[in-house]
């Protein structure tokens, strides 16, 4: 991480795609692998590696546009944003950051990027066409993950250091509420039908459930040691929370708010991500170099992907709108 205190000052290299060829067919997930700075993109219809991607110094955060068209990936250790084609899976861009960052996210519309900036303390928004800073929100301490309701817009924003939630109204970027959750909250997940928030709380070793209409807690569930990220799948009847130290995936039912099964995946699982078939969830094992695929109708690990050394992957990393046509 970037010393304490260092600013984001954007300037922006592009690289011209002047390669010419047949866009890939979708849906892809993009591992970002920080031992050897590539992303691992996995076709998804058969679950391999097709190609593996050079981006910048420690990769760590990604987001996928629900097109599948654009991704995010941010390197901590050079203090970039790599932007990669998803039709071609080249690298178009660069964004040069004088602050080293993790989290990042997308609005529904692909419009807006949105980057935690851990030091100083802040969410970031960013244009995705300019590449031109917007605004910059003052949050909580050391933010970390990213959630975007589709009802209503709202971002949210989980705060490390000061064990809360910061909510942001879309369309004026201004803070309009704040809500305490569990201790160390990282992965951070919303789901716009029921209107509930779920943190993953690293060191508290639970998920904080919280009312997104009153930003009251609901619940409070325990997990397996050191929760990390969090994924929705099956219509948001099942919240899935990688937990690191355990090398297990806790399953948690929505309705009854207990967990219903824990499966063992790699070694130190990280990001994780639900397919657009709303049925298959993708697991990053950090320490595995693999990605787990579970069903989640027969909760159970149908596949183990190798990828590259040291799997991230944390945002989201498969595009939730992409076509499915093949």
């Amino acid at each position: 991480m970037p010393a304490r205190g260092a600013s984001l000052a954007a300037t922006i290299v592009f690289v011209g795609l002047v390669q010419a060829g047949v866009a890939w067919s979708s849906p892809f997930a993009y591992i970002t692998n920080q031992g050897d700075n590539t992303v691992s993109v996995i076709d998804t219809a058969n679950n391999r590696v097709i190609r593996s991607i050079d981006v910048g110094d420690k990769p760590a955060g990604i987001a996928v546009s629900d097109d599948g068209s654009r991704i995010y990936v941010t390197n901590p250790k050079s203090r970039d944003l790599t932007v990669i084609d998803g039709n071609l899976h080249r690298v178009v861009g660069t964004v040069q950051l004088s602050a080293s960052l993790v989290g990042v996210a997308l609005d529904p519309s692909g419009k807006r990027i949105l980057l935690a900036d851990w030091f100083n303390h802040q969410l970031l928004v960013y244009d995705a066409a300019s590449f031109q800073l917007r605004s910059k929100i003052s949050v909580g301490r050391a933010p970390t993950g990213i959630a975007v309701s589709r009802a209503d817009g709202k971002i949210f924003v989980a705060n490390r250091d000061s064990n809360s939630v910061s909510v942001i109204d879309g369309t004026s970027l201004k803070v309009v509420g704040k809500t305490s959750v569990g201790k160390h909250p990282f992965g951070i997940s919303v789901d716009s039908r029921t209107g509930r928030l779920f943190t993953a709380n690293v060191e508290s070793n639970d998920v904080s459930v919280v009312s997104t209409k009153d930003l009251k807690l609901v619940a409070t569930v325990q997990v397996g040691e050191r929760p990390y990220a969090t994924a929705l799948v099956a219509a948001g009847s099942l919240l899935m929370v990688t937990n690191q130290y355990d090398n297990t995936v806790s399953v948690i039912d929505t309705v009854s708010l207990k967990v219903v099964k824990t499966i063992d995946v790699g070694e130190y699982p990280e990001g994780i991500s639900t397919h657009p078939d709303d049925r298959h969830v993708y697991v990053a094992n950090w320490f595995s170099n693999e990605v787990s695929v579970i069903d989640s109708r027969k909760l159970e690990v149908i596949k183990t992907i190798a990828t590259g050394e040291g799997s991230r992957a944390f945002g989201q990393f498969i595009g939730a709108g992409q076509s499915m046509a093949r």
